[in-house]
């Protein structure tokens, strides 16, 4: 019995030396490389029937099996009797695709000589014809390029619209710093321009003002109109708004912050003898005026309030009342938009009851000149000076004051600082 175990280890000893003695290799390759998936390699007992195929990868079609750069099949499934070690090679080709151009308007186009083969550079060119100008490649209604010369890598059949306007029709862009603008269009059923503002990170949209009559058009982001010749737009972008406190006596109150639709709870009609249009203005400040007019009065100076406190809507409406008659960016200087306006504070008041007022020649009245020399010691700070346009956004009004207390207005006008940047430095520091 031990020698039967014996005898047939040896035997199958011996099968498995004979077997791989025998044994041949089929080694498979792709040209070009990774374009197929291949199955079949490996080793396998001389004279056994082997079968390898080859699966294009995406964009790739299969051409036929080589060996020793002789063709030897012509299907991605070879079936062959295996002799000795086999070497095959899967070739491949890449796809062609089909590029197709439609024009919206008058215009041609070049392609390439060559066909658009997968994973290669293409070149199609729009060409206007005489009158006319290029604008852009849309797909499937997304625009994929600008530039008449439009290169791509061939991934697919592609359906190419190239849009022609006459050369009359066209939008002259401004842009902000803080953004940039997307411009598509259509000649469905009219030539309509679409565009879409898109702020930077820390920014915000800001409405669009058309350059030749000044006023703002459209405040939403994405503006779309139809264009019947040559038009000239401002797009506006500014840094997002810090909120502020309107009850507090030293909100910072510019155009790059806001307080809303703040309505203080404390306003007070003043007297006829402090404005003969009895305009409100919270109770502290109404008491320091009737301190501050005294002292006026001493002097032989009667103040009046021209203007006090305005609510939300109020200014809402004064301000594109204004930018209607002057344009929106004139309006901005000697205007506030709601919700940056100090006067919504409760805490500002316009002098006036002059032949003067609202102007410059405010400053050299009776009111102006005792204002300016005096209304610091009574808690009233002085929001526009002359020549600071580029710092409080506002032109010189020498008529707007605004309360903040007297313990800070002597501090203000020691620091000879604007009023916004004594604001600021101060809320800083706190």
């Amino acid at each position: 019995m031990k020698k039967d175990w014996l005898l047939l280890g040896i035997i199958c000893m011996t099968a498995l030396l004979m077997t791989g003695c025998d044994a041949v290799h089929v080694i498979l390759s792709s040209e070009p490389g990774q374009a197929a998936e291949l199955v079949g390699a490996g080793a396998y007992t001389a004279g056994q029937e082997v079968t390898v195929s080859a699966m294009p990868e995406p964009g790739w079609e299969f051409v036929g099996w080589t060996q020793g750069g002789q063709v030897v099949a012509e299907t991605t499934e070879y079936t062959f009797i295996v002799q000795r070690k086999t070497k095959l090679t899967a070739n491949l080709r890449p796809l062609e695709y089909a590029v197709s151009a439609f024009a919206q308007g008058q215009g041609n186009f070049l392609y390439s000589q060559e066909p658009a083969r997968h994973g290669r550079e293409y070149t199609i060119t729009a060409v206007p014809e005489r009158g006319y100008r290029f604008v852009c490649w849309t797909e499937k209604g997304e625009v994929v390029s600008t530039e008449a010369e439009y290169t791509f890598t061939a991934a697919g059949d592609r359906d190419l619209t190239a849009m022609f306007l006459p050369e009359d029709y066209k939008v002259d862009l401004e842009i902000d710093e803080g953004g940039q603008v997307v411009e598509t269009w259509s000649l469905q059923p009219a030539a309509q321009v679409t565009l879409e503002a898109i702020p930077r990170e820390g920014y915000e949209f800001f409405g669009w003002v058309d350059q030749q009559t000044q006023q703002e058009v459209a405040a939403q982001e994405v503006f779309s109109f139809i264009c019947e010749g040559r038009r000239s737009l401002l797009a506006r972008f500014r840094k997002e708004l810090v909120s502020a406190d309107g009850g507090s006596l030293t909100a910072v109150v510019g155009k790059q912050t806001t307080i809303g639709e703040y309505a203080p709870a404390d306003l007070v009609e003043l007297p006829s003898h402090l404005s003969v249009k009895k305009r409100r203005v919270r109770s502290q400040v109404a008491d320091a005026l009737e301190i501050m007019a005294q002292a006026a009065q001493a002097d032989g100076v009667q103040l009046n309030v021209d203007s006090g406190y305005r609510s939300y809507s109020t200014q809402h409406d004064l301000f594109y009342r204004y930018a209607k008659r002057d344009g929106v960016l004139a309006a901005e200087r000697y205007s506030a938009r709601p919700g940056q306006s100090e006067h919504q504070l409760g805490t500002v008041v316009d002098f006036g009851g002059t032949n003067r007022d609202y102007s410059d020649a405010f400053a050299d009245t009776s009111q102006g000149k005792w204002l300016l020399a005096n209304a610091y010691k009574f808690g009233f700070a002085l929001s526009y000076p002359k020549g600071c346009e580029g710092i409080t956004g506002y032109k010189y009004e020498p008529w707007h004051y605004r309360f903040i207390g007297v313990d800070l207005a002597l501090a203000w006008k020691e620091s000879g600082l604007t009023l916004i940047e004594f604001l600021q430095m101060k809320n800083q520091a706190d």
